[in-house]
C-alpha cells in the first residue's frame, strides 16, 4: 500500500524494544517511532530526508486526495486501532503514533 509503514518480517520492531508493561519506558517507545519514520521509511523510499526533512510521498498523497486532506493518514490510524483492538499487537500502537506524528508535522491551520 502506498505510504503505509507496514513492517515486513525482516524489519519488524524488536520484541525487546516493546517489552512487557512492567518494564515500559516512554523513551524506548519514542525511539521506536523515530526508527520507523526515519530508517524504515528511508529504506522503503517513503522519505529520503529523514523525519525533519520534506516527506514528498506524504505531501503527494495529501494533495492527490483533494482539499489538502489527511484522509489517508487518518484512515491508517483507524485501521491500525481496529487491528490493535482485535489482535493486541503492540506494533500497531507504534504505527498509530507514527501516523499521528506525520499528521501533526503536516498540519496546516
Amino acid at each position: 500500500m502506498v505510504g503505509d509503514f507496514e513492517l515486513s518480517k525482516t524489519d519488524s520492531i524488536p520484541h525487546d524494544a516493546l517489552a512487557s508493561s512492567r518494564q515500559r519506558d516512554p523513551e524506548v517507545f519514542l525511539d521506536t517511532i523515530r526508527e520507523l519514520l526515519e530508517n524504515t521509511a528511508k529504506s522503503k523510499g517513503y522519505n529520503t530526508e529523514g523525519l525533519q526533512g520534506r516527506n514528498a510521498l506524504y505531501e503527494f498523497i495529501y494533495h492527490q486526495l483533494g482539499l489538502n486532506t489527511h484522509t489517508h493518514a487518518l484512515g491508517e490510524i483507524v485501521y491500525k486501532a481496529v487491528r490493535y483492538n482485535s489482535k493486541k499487537n503492540e506494533e500497531d500502537l507504534v504505527k498509530i503514533a507514527a501516523w499521528a506524528l506525520l499528521v501533526w508535522l503536516h498540519h496546516e491551520k
